[in-house]
């Protein structure tokens, strides 16, 4: 079989093998404590499910190192990437919550942020190259302490980062403490604060980032 027809062969079947998340249906099945799976409208049966490497003799060719990273590194995938994206986005945000502000933030954080999130990472992601596809890589540990950082997608050749998920705590004179939700892009040179939206907390401050949770 000619190369070129036996990588199409894979790289169609890795496809078809995905975990694929939509980024909204996700977060409800989190919090119901279900499977993430795709589903056919009409029926109960799992459309998608994530490769067994154990059983996929060419797992390594198509998909990264890591198990946990189901991603085939091409543009032809791109939609596929930007949910897997906003997916670990939520996720590394509620680590670096914690337990304490997650519970009071969740929602709003869900339904607010992560919308316009996913519309800014798509404006980045859209102007990769196949080149840029090949070397995307997510930052795996969000800040602790103040810290902004959330997570960071990045070139893991170059070491640039083409974009930073952050957010940042305010406290406007005698209006209580705010999480603001913001992002930077190489598309302006990380100049401008993209605003994705700020949550309220309250008038106690905070806990610190990934810190002891306090109720």
């Amino acid at each position: 079989m000619f190369p070129w027809m036996k990588r199409g062969i894979v790289i169609s079947s890795a496809l078809l093998t995905l975990g694929m998340f939509v980024p909204f249906d996700f977060v409800r099945e989190v919090h119901a404590d279900e499977p993430q799976r795709a589903l056919d409208e009409n029926n109960d049966n799992p459309l998608i499910y994530k490769v067994d490497q154990d059983n996929y003799d060419l797992f390594h060719e198509v998909l990264p190192a890591k198990t946990e990273h189901y991603i085939h590194r091409d543009i032809t995938s791109a939609e596929v990437l930007q949910q897997y994206f906003v997916k670990q986005a939520y996720e590394q945000s509620l680590n670096k919550f914690g337990t304490a502000i997650s519970q009071r933030i969740n929602k709003p954080f869900a339904e607010e942020i992560l919308p316009r999130l996913t519309t800014g990472l798509i404006d980045t992601a859209r102007t990769f190259t196949e080149e840029d596809w090949k070397h995307v890589k997510l930052s795996v540990q969000p800040a602790s302490g103040l810290g902004e950082k959330i997570v960071h997608l990045y070139n893991d050749e170059s070491g640039t980062d083409y974009f930073r998920f952050h957010v940042r705590r305010d406290q406007p004179p005698k209006q209580g403490y705010f999480f603001n939700f913001h992002y930077h892009t190489y598309l302006d040179q990380y100049e401008r604060h993209h605003e994705l939206g700020t949550i309220y907390w309250g008038k106690d401050m905070p806990p610190q980032w990934n810190g002891e949770d306090r109720v």
